[in-house]
């Protein structure tokens, strides 16, 4: 794995690489509070058929902090990634790899920029809730009062923050949790604490709604492959009664063709689990397409 710096939209952002620049590039984007790094346990299996390309997104991970007080908002994200693909593939349609908040924000772009996307693989990020108008006033008196006071907590050493990730997440090995300790921490006079704007931990008093990300799924022109487990936590979020029909009609708005996956014995931070198998459903899945770097070319 090696480190790039990337300046996009006037703050500094971290990009992680493997393999061979000459290679095809396979993008990857990561969800909430993780880092473009995690993505090595997936790119130790694709390096060799793809130069692998994962960044820290705005705020997370080891990329810049904004200065606005007020937040992060989704919009931003694909802004990013936009510039992002205009800089290290301005005249090739990508392969996409995104996971969670990141395969929200990859779809969201697939369905705006239909014609810069040839792949989308798309890890649980297109398992969107609905939420009703109902509850604007109180998640917007809720912003407004959390302003300033989001922080994160210390831990004496790099050993208990990585003991912490594991306590929320059971399946991650020891040495996996080390790893993404030292690129999801920084160390400072109080001990080891997350790297991440304190900002992110923020509720939106708006959102995008459902039928928003329906209508750009519904315009995406690449191949998709959507993924998820069999017992995902995203199911406490839906609140419903039955999880696999809400699940069934969000992946009914991708275009025609769409593959779907499901892994079992596994949860939602599939790329940290079960790299191995993630890595084998990406390849299958991109066949020989990384053969032509040529698939599809922007004039």
């Amino acid at each position: 794995m090696k480190i790039r710096s990337l300046n996009i939209h006037g703050l500094k952002q971290r990009l992680y690489v493997w393999g061979n620049p000459r290679k095809p590039k396979l993008f990857f984007f990561h969800g909430w509070l993780d880092t473009g790094a995690a993505f090595q346990f997936v790119a130790e299996h694709l390096q060799r058929d793809f130069y692998c390309l994962a960044p820290d997104m705005r705020g997370f991970g080891k990329s810049g902090h904004i200065r606005n007080p007020l937040g992060y908002f989704f919009y931003e994200y694909v802004a990013d990634m936009h510039e992002l693909f205009r800089q290290w593939s301005p005249r090739q349609a990508v392969r996409l790899v995104a996971h969670s908040l990141g395969g929200a924000v990859a779809a969201i772009y697939a369905g705006t920029f239909p014609e810069r996307v040839s792949h989308l693989v798309n890890i649980e990020g297109y398992l969107i809730p609905r939420r009703e108008p109902s509850v604007v006033p109180e998640r917007g008196r809720l912003w407004l009062e959390s302003l300033g006071k989001k922080r994160f907590r210390f831990f004496k050493t790099l050993e208990a923050f990585a003991r912490r990730l594991q306590k929320s997440n059971p399946r991650l090995p020891w040495e996996r949790a080390l790893f993404l300790a030292r690129h999801l921490g920084k160390r400072g006079s109080r001990g080891w604490t997350m790297a991440a704007d304190p900002k992110h931990k923020l509720i939106e008093p708006y959102w995008t709604p459902l039928e928003a990300h329906e209508a750009c799924w519904a315009k995406i022109e690449a191949k998709c492959l959507l993924v998820s487990v069999k017992n995902s936590e995203m199911a406490a979020r839906f609140g419903a009664a039955d999880f696999a029909a809400e699940k069934r009609a969000r992946e009914a708005h991708f275009p025609a063709g769409t593959r779907v996956e499901t892994i079992s014995d596994c949860g939602h931070m599939v790329h940290h689990e079960k790299p191995e198998v993630l890595a084998e459903l990406i390849r299958g899945f991109l066949g020989k397409t990384h053969l032509n770097p040529s698939t599809s070319a922007i004039e």
